[in-house]
């Protein structure tokens, strides 16, 4: 063997050994949890007034307003609240650590350092400190490390903190913590008319049975050969049966109209609101009107193409997905229920008319 292989061998030999002596050193078997980590149990979630969350050079402020939650640095949007309150949910859930690393040189590698570690803060309503840590990158698919505000120390524990989705799986973004929802139509909500708007055409759509006393269980998409929903295009025009396959669709779709990603409210005009050419206008059955205004399409920043939207009386402005759109705004076209033409006569029942033997001026068999 000559020296160069020699060298190689050694070169390996003390790779390896120096691999196994840093693992020794940075790795344990699972430990009794550290009192800070404890406490985390006994967190009040009440009591956290405040979440900080910074990673590299972006930041979220998620703020308390009384039992609501608010985005201060998206327009002081509310929060989503279900997401806020799962994350702090599983901050106090934290369980079965293992120590893993205790060195800043390990930092890095757990994705935990200064730029591409998670730092989360909750804080009472004084300011005070309640929770201060470091998340880093996933450890399996229900585990996280974590290190400890101060400390060098990095943990694994359970679970994985950054699958709430308000984290898109490593990035930071205030706007994925803001509320999904745009508009839903109130509980038991029995919609009577339906305007809708574009800059080409105007269309209405109104349940004909006047005289039935309107209630919760009263259907207002019953079917039958006598349709319940007409329609005109434009208003002043005649009004003909509807489809009321569409109609439903564009009720289901009132139901739950989900923003995309939330828009500057202080100008209109850049997200094509001012003025304004497209609209829903839904009556319902106690008289109340609900609005969804529509302005400019646009790609969006998570992909895909959508329309700004708002709702007349809540100050946010919002992207909707393109689908989200269409399935509301219709064409007077579409809108009306298609008539199928009578059939046509069969030729078998057709009778041959007779043909004399003679007509006048001409002799039976001869031409014309």
């Amino acid at each position: 063997m000559n020296s160069k292989n020699m060298l190689m061998i050694l070169a390996i030999a003390i790779g390896t050994a120096l691999l196994l002596t840093t693992s020794k050193e940075d790795y344990s078997e699972p430990i009794a949890v550290p009192d800070t980590m404890a406490a985390f149990a006994d967190l009040d979630i009440d009591q956290v007034a405040r979440i900080e969350m910074t990673q590299g050079d972006a930041s979220v402020i998620l703020e308390r307003d009384e039992k609501e939650w608010i985005v201060p640095s998206v327009w002081n949007y509310p929060g989503e609240k279900i997401d806020i309150e799962d994350l702090l949910a599983d901050i106090r859930s934290i369980t079965a650590p293992q120590q893993r690393a205790s060195k800043p040189s390990s930092h890095n590698t757990f994705e935990i350092g200064e730029m591409a570690g998670l730092k989360i803060s909750l804080r009472d309503s004084t300011g005070t400190a309640l929770i201060d840590m470091v998340v880093g990158k996933r450890d399996g698919f229900q585990r996280s490390f974590i290190r400890l505000a101060g400390s060098d120390e990095v943990f694994s524990v359970s679970p994985n903190l950054r699958s709430r989705a308000g984290f898109a799986g490593s990035t930071l973004e205030a706007g994925r913590w803001t509320k999904k929802s745009l508009f839903e139509l109130p509980q038991s909500a029995v919609v009577r008319r339906i305007h809708i708007q574009t800059a080409e055409e105007s269309s209405v759509l109104t349940w004909k049975v006047e005289s039935v006393e309107v209630t919760e269980e009263t259907d207002l998409l019953g079917g039958g050969e006598d349709p319940l929903w007409m329609v005109q295009t434009p208003p002043d025009s005649e009004a003909v049966p509807a489809d009321e396959t569409t109609v439903k669709g564009i009720i289901s779709s009132l139901n739950k109209v989900i923003a995309a990603e939330p828009l500057d409210p202080g100008d209109p005009g850049a997200a094509g609101l001012d003025p304004v050419t497209t609209f829903i206008e839904v009556e319902l059955a106690d008289g109340t009107k609900h609005t969804i205004q529509f302005g400019q399409e646009r790609n969006l920043t998570v992909g895909g193409k959508g329309v700004a939207a708002r709702v007349v009386g809540d100050p946010r402005v919002a992207m909707v997905r393109e689908w989200t759109f269409a399935s509301l705004v219709k064409s007077g076209e579409t809108l009306k229920a298609v008539i199928p033409d009578p059939p046509e006569e069969s030729s078998e029942n057709l009778q041959p008319v007779p043909v004399p033997d003679n007509v006048e001026g001409t002799e039976a068999g001869s031409d014309r």
